[in-house]
């Protein structure tokens, strides 16, 4: 009996990688930019201490007609406002935290790390703040990077298998 001819890797596995790949460049690029701006705060930053002006929870949209549920603590975006001053100018900071459990009252009196070359860069001083946002981009890259790499492997091997073993496409 003449042996089969050889299938060739699920094409699924080839897609996978890719679309991996490009979520990994893209989550890369943002990454970058944040490292740009924890950078500036580093080197460029002058810690101060500003007092929060305002404190917003920034509910999510519901649907007309549905009442709005209790948000579970720590849950809901909280932006806050940051007076201070920079060489006696008056500097506004804002911040919103996702997802934290921190809660600064207003009134409250809060560290800054103010950049006057780039102040969209300003933070409060938290190191979840500061270094949080960068840390997740690099983590889901490297995530998304891994997984890419394992299926473009898979999809590599499987084909080397089918190529190699005529016995595969019996067992198919």
């Amino acid at each position: 009996m003449p042996p089969l001819p050889a299938r060739r890797a699920h094409a699924a596995y080839y897609l996978a990688a890719v679309v991996g790949a490009l979520i990994c460049i893209v989550l890369l690029y943002l990454a970058a930019r944040e490292a740009r701006a924890v950078l500036a705060r580093r080197t460029e930053g002058v810690h101060l201490t500003g007092t929060v002006a305002q404190r917003r929870a920034i509910l999510p949209p519901t649907p007309k007609g549905k009442r709005p549920s209790a948000p579970k603590p720590g849950s809901v975006p909280v932006e806050y406002t940051v007076v201070t001053t920079y060489q006696g100018q008056p500097v506004q900071v804002v911040n919103e935290f996702r997802h934290t459990n921190v809660d600064y009252a207003v009134g409250s009196r809060v560290p800054v790390v103010y950049v006057p070359s780039h102040p969209k860069y300003s933070r409060i001083a938290s190191t979840t703040e500061q270094y949080g946002h960068l840390l997740q981009l690099l983590g889901f890259a490297v995530l998304s990077g891994v997984t890419a790499a394992l299926l473009w492997l898979r999809r590599v091997t499987t084909e080397a298998v089918l190529r190699t073993s005529p016995s595969a496409d019996a067992a198919l």
